[in-house]
């Protein structure tokens, strides 16, 4: 026993907050932004951190105020037990706000890149964690631990049998277990793409400038060789005019061909981008979308050019 939970009580808990959490996830970005998208690391429906959120905060709770947990209703809408929920309130802003910072923290250093940002957010510490997701983690908890978190135990865990419970956490974890390596396989692929396209938004960029500097110090060389030609128009009148025309000739050809250049590293481009926007369910494109925030450490740039394909 860990806290006064049994290792089969804790892993329900584990996965049973894990959905709970991706519903709460799914269910707000519907309602702020209007758009179902299957939210969360895994591919899924599951939000292990609020998991393992959970169980942090069961185990603070359990081990030193088990009498906070078990109470009569009526004591909450009552105002007899301030200080209890008081108590509840104040472990999960603590708990869930410190779960949500550690989890940012290794996910930007696992994958270079930070989920989410409250970089905008008032009392921020560098876009990990805020003070207004922290307060509504203490109330989510609050609510979890003072109502949910009875009826899950004695409706569910208590008529459930170990012996069918096992066999199901079994499988349930296997399937995290490989959802885990497949989500993390899809993160180091489109790492992979955003360095192709990084790459080649970077030589689209020096191709780009290059292709500016030949248009403009070719047409200052024909002016040029125009304005030496006219003084000696008269005498070789025609000979001038091929001078002229051979420098244009030279430029246009230079100009066509850096112009075929950028559009085959154009279609480069959107080939790599078509390849991240796929799979809309367990591909890339479902990352970039159950997290909209996010923001990579070393193809920002790139990042941003797929959102704006994706709006």
């Amino acid at each position: 026993m860990i806290a006064g939970m049994t290792y089969y009580q804790i892993l329900w808990y584990f996965v049973i907050y894990s959905f709970g959490g991706w519903c709460v996830e799914v269910i707000f970005h519907a309602i702020t932004v209007g758009k179902v998208i299957n939210r969360g690391f895994l591919c899924g429906p599951a939000c292990p951190v609020y998991g393992f959120g959970a169980i942090s905060v069961f185990a603070v709770i359990y081990s030193v105020l088990p009498d906070v947990v078990h109470y009569p209703v009526e004591k909450l809408t009552g105002g007899n037990d301030i200080v209890g929920i008081l108590l509840v309130f104040v472990c999960g802003v603590v708990f869930a706000t410190l779960i949500e910072l550690a989890a940012g923290w290794l996910l930007d250093i696992a994958f270079h890149a930070r989920w989410w940002d409250y970089s905008n957010e008032p009392f921020n510490f560098r876009g990990y964690i805020c003070l207004r997701f922290s307060l509504i983690w203490g109330l989510v908890c609050l609510l979890v631990v003072r109502i949910i978190h009875p009826v899950v135990e004695n409706c569910f865990l208590l008529t459930m049998p170990e012996k069918i419970g096992q066999p199901i956490l079994g499988a349930l974890f296997i399937t995290y277990a490989a959802d885990f390596i497949v989500t993390v396989m899809i993160v180091a692929g489109l790492n992979k793409k955003l360095k192709e396209l990084d790459e080649v938004q970077r030589r689209m960029s020096v191709l780009s400038d290059n292709l500016s500097e030949k248009l403009a110090t070719g047409t200052m060389s024909a002016q040029k060789t125009i304005e030496e030609q006219r003084v000696q128009a008269t005498l070789a009148k025609y000979e001038a005019r091929d001078a002229v025309g051979r420098k244009k000739t030279e430029l246009q050809a230079k100009t066509d061909a850096m112009k075929k250049r950028q559009r085959e590293m154009q279609a480069q481009a959107e080939a790599v981008k078509q390849k991240i926007m796929s799979g809309s369910f367990f591909g890339t494109r479902r990352i970039l979308e159950a997290f909209p925030d996010m923001k990579h450490r070393d193809y920002e740039g790139a990042l941003e050019n797929i959102r704006k394909g994706m709006q």
